[in-house]
């Protein structure tokens, strides 16, 4: 009883710390969520938001395998609903014997459930959603001082979001633009076969900046390649516009990585005997609407580079021509894989400010790579894989821009 005890002390002087630390309500529901996940280790959890007139529950940040950003569940529906239609924790250990099959999807969370537990977002008359933790990791049921934890920390993060006055975004609705489903990596080496990647659900959707975050080796380049058209998956469904790629002829993936997409990655690759402008040139000759090469230089800051080869060009400088050399196709999405790891702070907040200006002018979805999980804060969605699933997908209501981030 007194390890329980401390657990739940324990947790809660986190969460205090985190209230003391920032203003950002957001950053306290997050941070909740990922002690109740550390701390009763269970696979998945949800931290569920009520629109304003408390008709439907949107998913603001979770936890776990499968990727909910685009639902949403009729508030009184289900486990999650219950909780906040009542205002109380809703608890079912067992939960496919509880009125679905073993293996099932169980209510609006996608995600397959043995036991669930719902923790109630609740101050005084009004509840703001719920806490929705689903299955821990050995298979056993949510005991008694789980409960009370989970509770306490609901009932400190309702108290946030009432202290700091703040009316929580739902998220916006936005078209999928691509979607993964179920993928798998598979290589064949001298040790056997290696899973990169075991099983992928993730969409991504229109003019949104996407930072994919994980330890290396973890499969995040690896799913950046497969979406690029650079790399084949062994299993699964990959969707672009809705049309099936899991499997495309060489026509159609070349006319996909030219017309739909532009590439940023840590070296730059630009031909050095050919100046800025016209480096660009030779990209913008192979699509049939390319941007005006002068217009994708002014938008990075480098029309008065035009005529500079890259030798004449710093690191950072360099690395803006090679995001114009993206942005003049036009693409529907702009893939960068780790482009600020080999510059200094001043020339990477540079870099990530020329990225910024296509991400909030709503030119290009942008899905960058990175082990820099400072850069998330400017993203509209981190995403965390680890050993090759997704491990969180974090929404965030407010990216901050490149000149604010430091490290």
């Amino acid at each position: 009883m007194a390890k329980q005890n401390r657990a739940i002390l324990h947790a809660t002087m986190e969460i205090m710390e985190q209230l003391l630390e920032t203003d950002d309500v957001y950053e306290v529901l997050a941070r909740a969520l990922d002690i109740i996940v550390s701390h009763v280790k269970c696979e998945a959890a949800v931290v569920w938001i009520a629109d304003g007139k408390q008709e439907r529950l949107y998913p603001l940040f979770h936890r776990g395998p499968s990727d909910i950003t685009g639902v949403s569940v009729r508030n009184g529906s289900g486990s999650e609903g219950k909780c906040v239609t009542e205002g109380v924790t809703v608890l079912l250990n067992q939960a496919d014997q509880a009125g679905s099959a073993e293996g099932s999807v169980y209510d609006g969370s996608g995600f397959r459930t043995r036991s669930v537990m719902c923790l109630p977002l609740k101050v005084l008359n009004r509840t703001y959603g719920c806490f929705q933790i689903i299955n821990k990791i050995d298979g056993s049921d949510f005991e008694e001082q789980e409960r009370v934890l989970c509770e306490r920390l609901a009932a400190i993060a309702a108290l946030a979001i009432d202290d700091m006055g703040v009316e929580l975004e739902i998220p916006e609705k936005k078209n999928v633009l691509i979607s993964l489903k179920g993928v798998t990596k598979e290589f064949a080496s001298d040790a056997g076969v290696v899973h990169v990647l075991n099983g992928i659900d993730l969409d991504i959707y229109e003019n949104e900046f996407v930072v994919v975050l994980g330890e290396s080796g973890c499969g995040k380049s690896t799913m950046l390649n497969i979406i690029g058209g650079m790399d084949q998956l062994t299993g699964g469904t990959l969707l672009i516009e809705g049309n099936d790629y899991s499997a495309p002829s060489e026509k159609d993936l070349t006319d996909y990585r030219r017309l739909k997409l532009g590439f940023i990655f840590q070296s730059y690759n630009l031909m050095p005997n050919l100046t800025a402008r016209e480096n660009l040139q030779f990209i913008a000759e192979l699509v049939p609407s390319p941007l005006p090469v002068d217009t994708a230089l002014e938008k990075v800051g480098m029309l008065h580079r035009a005529d500079n080869y890259p030798a004449q060009l710093s690191g950072g400088q360099q690395q803006r021509i090679a995001i114009a050399r993206a942005l003049v196709k036009q693409p529907k999405v702009i893939l960068a894989d780790e482009p600020t790891a080999a510059l200094d702070l001043e020339t990477s907040l540079e870099v990530l400010g020329a990225i910024e200006s296509i991400v909030r002018s709503k030119t290009a979805t942008v899905i960058m790579v990175t082990h820099n999980p400072e850069i998330g804060k400017m993203a509209d969605r981190i995403i965390r894989i680890r050993t090759g699933k997704v491990a969180s997908i974090k929404t965030n209501p407010n990216p901050v821009h490149a000149s604010e981030l430091s490290w």
